[in-house]
């Protein structure tokens, strides 16, 4: 609240001096436009006579300019001091006014300006800090300058100005002209410095005068500011965080009465809620921790109440004992479970001794040179070797492939149809992991349709080609059957239970939804029936030995 009270304070006497810098303006306006002051200045003195006339004119005319209520002084600076020594001896003490350095930056400045002037400058002209406003005199009708005039407020004057905006103890008002200079402060020394802060800085370049909370000088300020209307100077607030959050004695002392109050107050309710029903809920949740830890719970203390507290107890004893007995149960069923797995297992035929059996087989016909039969052991062996891949479901892409050979081997011997298989396979890819049982499926099916639609002496033709692609293998089996329908080829790699001929592609489905599912959606098959004849069915399947950035990159 304060702070907008020393806003509304600061933007009303940064326009109250607004005001009086104008008024100021306007009578060294006045002067610069004189005819009489001009014509002075435009003098040359012949003698020493006539520069004694012309200096006391000029000090009479300065005397009446000012006698004002105002608290302005005008001063006047011929363009040369030495041509008129009578009133530079008498109106400023025989200074060096040529040598010094504001003297000759109002020679260079086209445009008025302020210059500050210290004590520590010259302490017999200036008994405080003045603030002037140096402006060149002309004469009509030339391009030269005649002289200087300087009206200069001192900084007691803007303290009547300036001073009503305090309002707190330690508040300090500054005005800051467009260097962020110190031109004004209620202690004097401070005049002409800057403040160390780039907090400060930064404030003041914003567009927006409001309230901001700033370091300055390791002391922290609630700062305000104004800005003057004709040039970029601020008039500039800090108060102490310090003062703003000093509490009143009275409040304090009430606060503290309410503050002991209501202390009380809570401990009793802490206590009685704590004795009735923190505790309780503590106790139980207790209980049902032992719990997720799978530690027994039974004949813990009950609680016999008739609120909400004791039918949670009561509940929760309920449910202890209801999953003790589904405990038993389910140890009951996994010791059944494991007996039976254990006679099945006793009665289970060993793989070795399936194969084993087939190789005696295969060599009983090898001796009758049976070769047919023979050869179709062989190819069956294999088949179940290669299908079973010792309960693993990666295989390489070489026994795949010899998986398919396998089974092509056993339906040629089965059938009269011919069946011719060409296999493109890159050897970079034979090594690579693959998934089991994804190309003999579609083998089979591509068999199956072709021997059924092939007429006499029309051999079935299959080509299967593999290839290594960036980051995926790349596998293509084409057929010369008949083709699939689009219709029902929409249909095939979906589960849904109103596609027509749902039992159809069976195979198909089983490999594209186990790609999906090892692997992600973006893997699987994809059926195309050429115009021509025949159905070319691709298979994309990962890299497994790439890396795994990569693999998430396709």
């Amino acid at each position: 609240m304060s702070s907008i009270v020393s806003m509304e304070m600061m933007d009303k006497n940064a326009r109250v001096l607004d005001n009086y810098l104008d008024l100021v303006d306007t009578a060294q306006n006045e002067i610069m436009y004189s005819r009489d002051m001009q014509d002075l200045l435009s003098i040359r003195p012949a003698d020493e006579l006539e520069e004694l006339g012309i200096a006391s004119r000029l000090m009479q005319y300065t005397g009446l300019l000012n006698r004002n209520t105002h608290a302005y002084t005008i001063r006047i600076f011929p363009i040369e001091p030495s041509r008129y020594p009578t009133f530079t001896h008498t109106i400023y003490d025989d200074a060096d006014i040529e040598s010094q350095a504001w003297f000759r930056l109002a020679k260079e400045m086209k445009s008025p300006y302020w210059q500050l002037f210290l004590p520590k400058d010259n302490p017999t002209l200036y008994k405080e800090p003045i603030l002037s406003k140096i402006k060149q005199l002309y004469g009509l009708n030339q391009s030269e300058p005649l002289g200087f005039v300087a009206a200069d407020v001192k900084a007691s004057t803007l303290s009547e100005y300036l001073a009503p905006v305090k309002m707190v103890d330690r508040q300090q008002v500054v005005l800051l002209n467009e260097n962020n200079t110190i031109v004004y402060h209620q202690e004097a020394e401070r005049i002409g410095t800057r403040f160390d802060s780039p907090e400060l800085d930064a404030f003041l370049m914003q567009s927006t005068e409001a309230a901001s909370r700033l370091t300055i000088e390791g002391v922290q300020y609630m700062a305000t500011y104004a800005s003057l209307t004709h040039n970029d100077w601020k008039v500039l607030s800090l108060i102490p965080v310090s003062v703003l959050t000093r509490p009143v004695s009275g409040i304090e002392q009430i606060s503290l009465f309410f503050l002991l109050f209501y202390l009380a107050i809570s401990v009793f309710t802490i206590a009685f809620f704590t004795i009735r029903f923190t505790n309780p809920i503590q106790k139980l949740v207790k209980a049902m921790r032992k719990v997720e830890r799978g530690e027994t719970v039974i004949g813990w203390p009950q609680l016999r109440r008739s609120d909400e507290i004791g039918w949670l107890y009561m509940g929760f004893d309920n449910m202890v004992r209801k999953i003790d007995e589904l405990v038993r149960s389910a140890e009951k069923e996994a010791k059944d479970k494991k007996e039976l797995e254990f006679q099945v297992l006793t009665h289970q035929i060993n793989p070795h001794f399936l194969y084993n059996t087939l190789e005696a087989i295969r060599w009983k016909a090898e001796s009758r040179e049976a070769s047919d039969i023979s050869e179709m052991v062989r190819s069956l062996g294999n088949l179940l070797r290669l299908s079973l891949n010792d309960g693993r479901e990666l295989t390489t892409v070489e026994r795949e492939i010899e998986h398919v050979k396998a089974y092509v081997a056993i339906q040629s011997a089965r059938q009269d149809t011919s069946i011719r298989v060409v296999y493109m396979i890159d050897e970079d890819i034979l090594p690579l992991p693959c998934m089991r049982l994804m190309l003999q499926p579609l083998v089979e099916n591509a068999i199956k349709h072709g021997t059924r639609h092939a007429g006499d002496g029309e051999a079935v033709k299959i080509l299967i080609r593999g290839i290594l692609e960036p980051y995926r293998l790349q596998f293509e089996i084409v057929d010369n059957g008949p083709g699939i329908p689009e219709a029902l080829r929409a249909g095939l790699l979906t589960a849904e239970t109103d596609v027509p001929h749902r039992r159809k592609g069976v195979g198909l489905r089983n490999v594209h939804e186990r790609l999906a599912l090892y692997f992600g959606e973006r893997y699987g098959l994809r059926i195309e029936s050429r115009e021509e004849g025949g159905t070319v069915i691709e298979i994309s399947h990962p890299i497994l030995d790439a890396e795994p950035g990569q693999r998430e990159a396709i």
